[in-house]
């Protein structure tokens, strides 16, 4: 598609089936859940909206600027032009901006509501215009929805945990143990390590900023894409031999994170969550890579990406009441 950004928006809106205007949202919902339920399948939030349309005019001129800075975003720091060309990374790395820019946490989820209507405009569009493409941004939305959940609460300080160590010693059964420690050497959210197989093992490497030697395994990043994360050779080794034993690392997140709660309760701490243990890893590795040359911008630049983030300035928010 051709045209200025606000062309393109108000095109892909006009011609994608998108809006709803005038039509009952309630009907449409029962619409949609009678057509699941034909199909035998289930029909929760996320499935409503995937074929939901836009039935007022103020979500219709808060979703289209959205689109509108979307696009913009796109074409300033990936050179796309053309809005049927938008991917999960493009809307992701808007999103990140946006978390950078510290916007209010209510703010942040209209912004990825919008994001995933466009998704919905898009392949209303392409299935009427025949041009073959498909759209799903959900999962690429996952983990920078995550992200936003951990640094856009009402909170100033630092989620970090004051002593980690001996929370992770404290944390009850072998695999909640070893999972806690996977989190703190290596800044893995939850859903990153609750199921590791052997073929996600990548063995023994030397980090090329520090000259230690770590052990690597393999995780589904955003959009797909694999990412690796890195361990002390001595917790690599546990989870080699757990997996060899178990045939494969699996937690359950809910109850991991009791034993976490449980662990900070016997360590004398606030309980912070998982994410507290991401936050002591950033704060480490920030100061790591910096006592071994890099200066801070590189060192904030290579936490960000090391985390599995689009920008560098990510990191400030996991540096926050640091001392």
């Amino acid at each position: 598609m051709r045209g200025s950004p606000v062309y393109q928006v108000h095109k892909l809106f006009s011609q994608s089936g998108i809006s709803r205007i005038g039509h009952s949202k309630h009907e449409a919902k029962e619409v949609i859940r009678a057509q699941y339920r034909e199909e035998g399948r289930p029909c929760g939030w996320h499935e409503l909206g995937q074929r939901m349309g836009i039935h007022s005019y103020s979500t219709a001129d808060a979703y289209r600027d959205v689109w509108r800075q979307i696009l913009e975003h796109a074409r300033g720091e990936f050179g796309v032009r053309d809005i049927e060309r938008l991917t999960g990374e493009h809307v992701s790395s808007f999103l990140e901006r946006k978390i950078s820019e510290s916007v209010a946490y209510s703010t942040f989820q209209q912004y990825a509501a919008a994001a995933e209507k466009l998704a919905v405009a898009l392949n209303g569009y392409a299935e009427r215009h025949g041009t073959g493409r498909h759209y799903d941004f959900h999962e690429a939305l996952k983990d920078v929805r995550e992200t936003a959940r951990e640094l856009l609460t009402r909170f100033e300080g630092s989620r970090a945990y004051d002593r980690p160590a001996e929370l992770v010693a404290a944390v009850a059964g072998e695999s909640h143990q070893l999972a806690a420690s996977i989190q703190y050497e290596s800044g893995a959210r939850v859903h990153e390590i609750s199921l590791i197989r052997a073929e996600a093992l990548r063995g023994i490497a030397v980090d090329r900023f520090t000259g230690e030697k770590r052990g690597y395994f393999a995780m589904e990043g955003k959009g797909g894409k694999e990412g690796l994360k890195a361990v002390s050779v001595e917790t690599y080794q546990r989870l080699e031999q757990y997996i060899s034993q178990n045939g494969a690392f699996r937690i359950n997140e809910g109850s991991y994170r009791e034993s976490l709660r449980k662990g900070a309760e016997i360590s004398g701490q606030r309980y912070e969550g998982s994410h507290g243990l991401r936050w002591n890893w950033a704060q480490e590795r920030y100061e790591t890579l910096q006592n071994h040359g890099l200066n801070e911008l590189q060192a904030m630049c290579e936490v960000s990406r090391e985390m599995g983030h689009e920008r560098g300035d990510i990191t400030m928010h996991y540096l926050r009441g640091k001392e």
